[in-house]
């Protein structure tokens, strides 16, 4: 008999983790953070350009422009190949306008490897030790509340403070790293010319800072295109509640084959309930990923709410295939 095991939906953030810190490796994680952010403590509004290079099924070159005035107030494009996406900071509202239904899984994991410095809210460091590469000697830190609770080795620079590269392991056996070079001096801070997001040790996108300066903000960068999903910041906001949530089928050739497995999907919940960007994060075998993507189209949702008004919100879903 075969069943699939549909598990607990959850919101995308880190999980709270519990336990003694390593002082002396806490201060240095959040000296090295602060030192890196761009956008710590950052009064003059900058812009920012980058040129990449995703491995999707082929290298694929692409441009990101930031336009930054506040945390808030900032403006952002991405184009990748025939892909295209602007996104809008305005005070609690985001707005994603783009040319596809979907944003591609790469273009999510090129900001998170951009945006490596901010934030060491909630982050713990257990442990350090010293070594040597390369002729640096590194201070790597074991770090826990990042990456929705995953544990991982931040190592960073001993005599400069910069952040060298952030390695863990994705379910169930895939190593990741993300490396940091070539940092420069801006507006007090230090920022890396040089990023690279490595997967089992292969290179899946590498991206250069091509220019960084001060420069006045265009307010007219704030209206929102025609057509744009809105998102809110809300403290309050009550989360999704399933309406309508079929299980996949456990295909056939996989249960005849005992084959397992968990695969783990992004998605966006839109004001009506029903689901778009269905992106997959985690996966199994190729059969259980298209059974699952398959069926969560047609998912639906009482969305989530900002007192009481509908809002976007994004979930992730693990879809457990077991054998009985």
């Amino acid at each position: 008999m075969t069943r699939v095991v549909l598990a607990t939906i959850f919101l995308l953030g880190a999980l709270p983790l519990f336990g003694s810190t390593n002082p002396a490796a806490q201060q240095l994680l959040i000296t090295a953070k602060q030192q890196a952010s761009l956008f710590h403590d950052q009064t003059s509004p900058l812009q920012l350009d980058f040129d990449f290079v995703v491995q999707i099924n082929a290298p694929t070159q692409g441009h990101l422009t930031l336009k930054w005035q506040t945390k808030d107030r900032w403006w952002r494009r991405i184009v990748m190949g025939n892909f295209e996406q602007i996104e809008i900071r305005n005070s609690d509202r985001l707005y994603t306008s783009r040319n596809l239904s979907f944003t591609p899984a790469r273009i999510g994991e090129l900001i998170n490897l951009l945006e490596f410095a901010e934030g060491s809210e909630g982050l713990l460091a257990r442990k350090q030790k010293e070594r040597v590469e390369n002729g640096i000697e590194m201070v790597c830190l074991r770090v826990e509340g990042e990456k929705r609770g995953k544990t991982h080795e931040v190592c960073v620079n001993g005599a400069t403070r910069d952040i060298l590269s952030d390695e863990w392991q994705e379910p169930p056996d895939e190593r990741r790293k993300e490396l940091y070079s070539d940092y420069f001096d801006f507006g007090g801070h230090r920022y890396p010319r040089r990023f690279q997001l490595r997967v089992d040790g292969i290179n899946v996108i590498t991206a250069n800072v091509e220019n960084l300066t001060t420069a006045a903000f265009d307010e007219t960068l704030l209206v929102a295109p025609k057509g744009a999903i809105e998102r809110r910041k809300c403290p309050d906001m009550t989360h999704v509640v399933a309406v309508k949530t079929p299980d996949p089928m456990y295909p056939k050739s996989a249960s005849e084959n005992k084959l397992t497995g968990d695969t783990i999907v992004a998605m966006t919940v839109l004001t009506d309930g029903s689901v778009s960007d269905i992106q997959l994060v985690g996966r199994a075998a190729r059969s259980m990923d298209d059974a699952t993507l398959q069926t969560l189209k047609n998912w639906k949702f009482k969305p989530a709410m900002c007192g009481t008004d509908p809002v976007v919100s994004d979930i992730e879903v693990v879809v457990s295939f077991r054998l009985r």
